[in-house]
């Protein structure tokens, strides 16, 4: 006849209960152990419970920010909908409101291109700046903050501040040829021609023998060509 299992629940007379083995020895971990967690039961209970807590914290904050992003992208595309006074005011109220989200930054660019529109050129500078200082070089947005300040300085012909900008522009991949150009046009329009003509030809070497790209060597050979005959 076969004994006792060992996975069979032992009846115990409730006044022996105190002797019954407790449950740590039952997950049979070593005596140093046990008696380490028994003696730091408390701050153990603590320590859990703050874990807990931080889990379910990022976790709610997690869900919390995704619905906001979703939000504010949908007050965008409402607020680019809209035209004249309403349009701006719902711009700014989507920076306001979203200001930590990328269509909070993106609807102070939007502010920013209708103060162009309006040609207040001061304002617009204003606006592109304060966003571009809020960027980080990597975001998609921060070329779009230096061209539209540079276009704005250089139609209140604040030139230094212009090129200045141009020149930021010109370390951003993609964005190389806009700002070669302008730069050159800078200098066109101070009468400076031979730096014109400096800038012009590193714009070709960019470009060098890359297909596709016949409109951009044609600019540049009509803009040389015009500065030739001026000289």
């Amino acid at each position: 006849m076969s004994g006792p299992s060992a996975y069979e629940k032992k009846y115990v007379d409730p006044k022996d209960q105190s002797q019954v083995e407790g449950l740590l020895e039952h997950f049979n971990l070593p005596p140093k152990v046990i008696r380490f967690l028994r003696e730091n039961k408390r701050q153990i209970q603590i320590a859990l419970a703050v874990t807990l807590i931080a889990i379910v914290t990022v976790s709610l904050y997690g869900s919390y920010k995704e619905k906001r992003v979703e939000k504010a992208a949908s007050a965008l595309t409402l607020a680019e909908k809209e035209t004249g006074d309403a349009q701006i005011a719902a711009f700014e109220k989507v920076a306001s409101e979203f200001d930590d989200t990328a269509s909070g930054v993106w609807a102070k660019v939007e502010l920013a291109h209708l103060e162009m529109r309006e040609k207040n050129y001061d304002s617009a500078a204003q606006k592109y700046s304060d966003v571009s200082k809020g960027l980080k070089a990597d975001s998609p947005l921060y070329p779009l903050t230096l061209v539209g300040l540079a276009e704005a300085y250089e139609a209140q012909q604040k030139y230094d501040e212009s090129y200045a900008a141009f020149e930021s522009l010109k370390t951003v991949n993609g964005y190389e040829l806009t700002a070669y150009a302008g730069m050159a046009r800078i200098h066109e329009t101070r009468g400076e021609f031979d730096q014109a003509m400096g800038i012009y030809g590193q714009y070709l070497a960019v470009i060098g023998e890359e297909p596709g790209l016949d409109a951009q060597r044609a600019y540049v050979d009509e803009k040389i060509a015009r500065i030739k005959a001026q000289q």
